[in-house]
Formats: C-alpha cells, structure tokens, sequence
C-alpha cells in the first residue's frame, strides 16, 4: 500500500520492524535446517545398515497448508471433507491453518493463532491471517511430516514454502481459486490482476508438482509460465448421500410458501466474480415468456444486498446460506441450476446439482463445463452471453420431458464420483508423486 502511494518513508518504517523480527528469528530457523539434515543423514543410516521395509513404499505424511478452512467458500468445503475422508481411511493427513477464533478441537486440524490479521476492504468476509512461523515450523520438525502440500498462496502458502525449504521437503501446491479474475472482478483494476498473476506464477513455480480441479485450469497455468511438467490434474468428488433426487419433499412449498412454477436454482457466493449480475438480467427477461418461474438464491456475500435491490419486485428467494438437509432439500426440489461464473476453476456445486438429479446450464470458461455432458446433463454456453444463457433456460423449460430425462442422466453420471472414491484416487496420485521422488 505504501509503495502504491509512493509513500517510501512509510514503506521503510513498515518493512524494517518485520526484519528486525525476523532476524531475531534466523538462529533458530538456521538450527531446525541443521536439525533437517541431521534427520536425514540418519534416515540413510538406518536405511543402509537396518534396511527397514526394504521393497516397500513408504506411507506419506502430508501437511497441508491452507489460508481458509473454516470459511464459507469451495476450498474451505472441500478440506474439511478431505479431513473426514482421510480420517476414515486412515492416512498420516494434518490440515494447518490459522484463525483468530477460539474453534473446537478437530483431529487431523492444527489451528494457529495469527500474530497479526490484515482486512481486505474490497472483500470484507475475507481476511489474511499472518501465521506464527517459528511455532509452525517447530510443529512440522516434531510431526516428522514427510511431505508439504500448499492449498493457497496466501501468507499460510508462503509459511509451507519456507518450511519446506528449512526442512527439506518435497513441495506440492493444488491450485483451487482464480485469484487474478477475482481480484479484477473486485477492484477493476487491470493492473492489480496483472499483478496477481506474476505473483501465482512465481509461488507455484516453486512446486515440485501442482494439482489443479480441471484441464483448463492447468491450461491457464501453463500459458501464464507454469511448466507443464508439474502439472497434475486430481480428481474431485461429491457425497451422493447427502445430494439425492429422494429429497424432493416440497420444502420450498413448505419453508417458503413458494407457489407452483418452475425453480430455476444458483447456489454459491454471491459475490460479483460469480457473474451474478448477468444471471439477474437472464431471469428478468424470462418472466416475459415464462412469468411463473421463481429464481432461488443459496448463499451470502458482499454482493448479496446489493443483488436483493436489483431483484426486488421479482419473484426471487433469497435463503441466505444453507446446509447439510436444508441444502440438499433445496437441490432436490428445483428443476434447473444455473452458473454462469467464468472464473471458477471446477465448481463443486455443479457436481451437487447433477447429485441431486438437476441438469446444470454453465459457461465455456473455467472448469465447471468439464463436469457436464453437453445436451446429455446439460448445456454449456459461452461466457457473458445473456441471450445464449436465456435461450437454453427456454429451451429446456419448453421441454419437461427432456429436462426430466436430463436430471436423471445428471444423476447417473456422478454414481462414479463418490467423495471418498475421489480421495483415495487423490491420496493415490500424492503416493505416486512420493514414490517418484517429486
């Protein structure tokens, strides 16, 4: 901020506190390195001399760095399932966070208390959490963790950099959110997403391998400098339990007194990243034809009392953010969902929906479009085209029984894509990578 005011005299006095603690901090940080070698030289003592588990692969034992758990997003989602799933497959997995709040004890999650939290005035729900390292980085010495893994290139993300590097550790990053379409979409400033970019490319480039949601992500990567050589794409699951077409019960009818028409869905952030503002301008021009249909919205965010003005007058429920039951309530009692965000590299609620027995329409950009059989779970249209988006809703509303037929095709294709499956292929791809050496 200060160097983006030209304000160098704050510049200097607010880095040189920040290097006086962190020179305070370099004798014990050289140590732990010195500790890193030491282990190692044993660790190829006692392979030559005692041979332990000759033949064997040796189980990983990941540590996974992430700068949101405990919030409402996709990411967040998707670690605390990835902590049950590992926890009921036994594996050697430590989710490591930080956040200001007293949580509850979870096993398998290690939460730090930050030292200091930095608020981001264009996204108010977010905020950086700065980790207390050298506490962090005697955690990981003592827990012998064989392998670190970055979720985020935030602060947390560049604490398993240097953890890594101190203790000698293979690096892996998983790529999950466009932070330079975000911050674009946020700021409106070209100069900062350009930024942005230059900073993703340099955090995950220090990777030995890089795990993205889809191929069009790691595409993107690879085009903004990434090599290609690291990249993996891992697979991603949904809980067919809980996301069932058995759980169309009327709860719409019954919790929101909706009356009888068709409930086109978006559940997500409502944030403007997510292209909200054109899927309010898709609805509006369908009551011309179809007035009798109802716009569900599932979810919080900055852009939420905003979207409820421009939205007022229409038949539109806002539920504000649900759950376990309720959403899936929700999935099961709607015709059709609709994404038309260009900036998600997968979209877990796409894969819910089509659980849930809903044919999903999304975009050409992004990852979402690789998780729908065009014309058979679905459509796919290109980005920021309202009248393409409005013509496929009319196109499937004209047509109940190919829109029925759809949901359950929807359903039948994510049968193979059980959450846990998802993990253990997941787990499977990190073995290999240890096993190769990367």
């Amino acid at each position: 901020k200060a160097i983006s005011g030209a304000n160098f005299i704050e510049c200097l006095n607010s880095v040189t506190p920040t290097g006086i603690v962190y020179l305070g901090l370099s004798p014990y940080i050289a140590a732990f390195s010195s500790f890193a070698e030491d282990r190692g030289l044993a660790a190829q003592i006692v392979a030559r001399f005692l041979n332990p588990g000759k033949g064997q692969a040796k189980e990983i034992n990941l540590a996974h760095f992430t700068d949101t758990f405990y919030e409402i997003n996709g990411v967040g989602l998707t670690l605390q399932r990835q902590i049950a799933a590992a926890f009921q497959a036994e594996k050697n997995y430590t989710i490591i966070t930080c956040d200001q709040l007293t949580r509850p004890q979870q096993s398998g999650v290690q939460n730090f208390t930050p030292v200091g939290v930095f608020n981001l005035p264009e996204y108010p729900e977010q905020r950086l959490f700065h980790p207390p390292f050298l506490e962090i980085l005697n955690f990981c010495y003592v827990n012998n963790f064989t392998h670190i893994l970055a979720a985020t290139p935030g602060p947390l993300g560049l604490a398993a950099l240097a953890v890594a590097r101190i203790l000698e550790l293979p690096l892996w990053g998983t790529y999950h959110t466009a932070l330079p379409q975000y911050a674009q979409y946020l700021t409106e400033d070209p100069s900062v997403a350009g930024m942005m970019w230059k900073y993703i490319t340099w955090f995950y480039q220090q990777m030995d391998a890089v795990f993205v949601p889809s191929r069009s992500t790691g595409a993107e990567l690879e085009e903004k400098g990434i090599d290609p050589a690291k990249i993996r794409v891992y697979p991603r699951g949904v809980d067919l339990d809980l996301f069932n077409p058995a759980k169309r019960n009327g709860y719409l009818e019954s919790r929101y007194q909706l009356p009888e028409g068709w409930k086109l869905l978006y559940v997500g952030r409502v944030s403007k990243e997510k292209n909200l503002q054109l899927l309010g301008r898709v609805f509006k021009a369908l009551l011309a034809t179809h007035p009798q249909s109802h716009l569900v919205v599932v979810g919080d965010g900055p852009y939420l009392e905003e979207m409820r003005r421009e939205m007022a007058g229409t038949p539109c429920l806002f539920t504000g953010y649900l759950e376990g039951e309720d959403l899936a309530a929700i999935y099961a009692s709607c015709d059709l969902f609709l994404f038309p965000s260009t900036t998600d590299t997968f979209g877990n609620v796409v894969l819910e929906a089509q659980a849930s027995g809903l044919p999903v329409i999304v975009t050409d950009a992004g990852g979402p479009q690789e998780n729908v059989r065009p014309g058979e779970t679905g459509f796919i249209v290109p980005g920021n085209d309202e009248t393409s988006f409005l013509e496929a809703i009319k196109q499937l509303l004209a047509d109940p029984r190919r829109l029925k037929e759809m949901g359950q095709a929807a359903r039948q294709g994510m049968q193979g894509r059980a959450f846990d499956h998802a993990f253990n292929a997941a787990w499977k791809m990190y073995q290999q990578e240890a096993t190769a050496g990367h």
